[in-house]
C-alpha cells in the first residue's frame, strides 16, 4: 500500500501514536479523548463520540 499526504507532517503523529501504544486504547479499541492529546501536538483533531 502507498499512502500520500500532504501536507507532510501526519508520518509523525503516526510515529507518536507508535509510541504511545496500548496508552491510547480503552478495552482494546482507540480513545478519542487519548488520541486527540497527541493529534493536537500536530495540528489533528479526531471527533470524540457523543451520548
Amino acid at each position: 500500500m502507498l499512502q500520500i499526504s500532504s501536507p507532510g507532517g501526519w508520518e509523525c503523529f503516526v510515529e507518536d501514536m507508535f509510541e504511545a501504544g496500548p496508552r491510547l486504547t480503552v478495552d482494546g479499541r482507540l480513545d478519542p479523548a487519548r488520541l486527540n492529546r497527541i493529534a493536537r501536538r500536530h495540528g489533528i483533531t479526531y471527533e470524540e463520540p457523543t451520548g
